[in-house]
């Protein structure tokens, strides 16, 4: 998890319980007067349509539609699949949307908290995925070639980050702000205002182990504590590793990654679970870009490094 060394009790601020996270804004300062009610209405749209905990909402339909089927979705739902796809591309299968069914097999069906999951019969892990699952077409709809179910899950918790941030900075004219969806962060300054975000211990609620500072960037923890739970005789967790459809062996128990989009940082520091400590700069160079990171070891040993820093 990580700590906004911001206070809590401004007048710019706005908190927003959704995705299954607790959301916090901060800006320095807005032209637009209703801007709380935009974000909250911009969030709850993206929990609404997107959350695999729904039914009848947009990806469930989407994920209804049969193999083969032609689909008209919404221009967000079309910019999310095409950015999952381009990811699972660009990370050689280790992220993928395409893990919902593999998600719901392992227990995770609830929103969290919960400590027991039943074990599933006859569910199949690791089918293996279509060469080219969706076809993207110009007029905004998508061919839907792959039988499995897409789970957008944290990337469009940072997607919305993202969306947030950028309508505040751009409408709202906001000189630096914060968006915190429950450890996705997004910030931004025109350069009177330094960020420094703690990042805090996964053994130890309240202690800081590090820190980033920085103006504009973003910042991803993953964790393997919190979002972990039994099913039968096996301890379970929500990482998995697009190519095998099952959660990853950990070598470490939290990632923080910061990058300059959230979306880079969220997949990021998922990859760094499934490279180790002594891979996770290979990983995170095929995203591009820069990064910074700092992983925690079982044991509590910190691994710290940079790409293109």
């Amino acid at each position: 998890m990580i700590a906004c060394q911001e206070s809590r009790k401004e007048t710019n601020t706005l908190e927003v319980e959704v995705m299954d996270s607790s959301f916090f804004v901060s800006i320095s300062n807005s032209e637009q007067p209703d801007w709380k009610e935009t974000i909250r209405s911009l969030l709850h749209y993206f929990d609404c349509a997107f959350s695999r905990f729904r039914t009848h909402n947009e990806l469930w339909m989407f994920n209804q539609a049969a193999e083969g089927a032609v689909v008209s979705v919404s221009p967000v739902l079309y910019d999310l699949l095409k950015t999952a796809e381009s990811y699972r591309l660009k990370t050689e299968g280790c992220f993928s949307p395409y893990m919902l069914n593999q998600m719901e097999a392992h227990g995770y069906k609830q929103s969290f908290p919960f400590v027991t999951a039943p074990k599933e019969q006859g569910e199949t892990l690791t089918e293996e995925l279509e060469a080219e699952p969706l076809m993207f077409h110009s007029n905004g709809t998508i061919t839907k070639k792959t039988k499995h179910n897409i789970d957008l899950g944290g990337i469009a918790k940072g997607y919305a980050v993202e969306a947030a941030a950028r309508w505040l900075r751009i409408h709202a004219r906001s000189r630096f702000g914060i968006v915190d969806g429950g450890g996705d962060i997004q910030a931004w300054s025109n350069g009177e205002k330094t960020w420094r975000i703690g990042v805090m211990d996964p053994f130890q609620e309240g202690r800081e182990i590090g820190s980033f500072s920085f103006q504009n960037g973003s910042i991803v923890t993953s964790n393997l504590v919190y979002r972990s739970w039994w099913q039968g005789e096996e301890k379970k967790h929500h990482l998995l590793d697009g190519r095998t459809g099952k959660p990853v062996e950990p070598v470490i128990v939290q990632s923080t990654v910061l990058a300059e989009s959230c979306l880079d940082a969220e997949v990021g520091a998922k990859l760094c679970f499934m490279a180790g400590l002594e891979q996770a700069g290979g990983q995170l160079q095929k995203l591009g870009g820069r990064f910074q990171f700092v992983l925690v070891q079982p044991d509590g040993r910190l691994t710290t490094g940079g790409v293109g820093v």
